[in-house]
């Protein structure tokens, strides 16, 4: 269940389910995936990381169907949602090169 994440380049991330290919370019992508900008923000501060990372977070529990156990049903799907949602933002913060961001992550 590991899913895409593509850099454009006018910063904007893409994240997206696993099964479908994403397009480079940054206005081409399909239905379902989620675009994250940060052209706003100086990721190199940490004020501007840490926003990004917020945004990262709050674009991987949707991608990945992050929801309660009670809407889930079972603590299978929970545990599966649960690492999609680890990997996608892992793998989201390593295509973006900020030392500020890397760091916010690993704390």
């Amino acid at each position: 269940m590991r899913k895409l994440i593509v850099l454009g380049t006018s910063a904007l991330l893409i994240l997206g389910f696993g099964t479908k290919a994403i397009a480079a370019s940054p206005s081409q992508f399909y239905d379902g995936d989620i675009s994250v900008s940060y052209t706003d923000l100086n990721i190199d501060s940490t004020a501007g990381a840490k926003v990004l990372y917020s945004r990262l977070q709050r674009a991987s529990e949707t991608v990945c169907n992050v929801e309660s156990f009670r809407e889930l049903g079972s603590l299978s799907r929970v545990a599966q949602a649960e690492k999609c949602y680890r990997e996608t933002l892992s793998s989201a913060v390593a295509k973006i090169d900020s030392a500020a961001l890397k760091r916010i992550h690993t704390s």
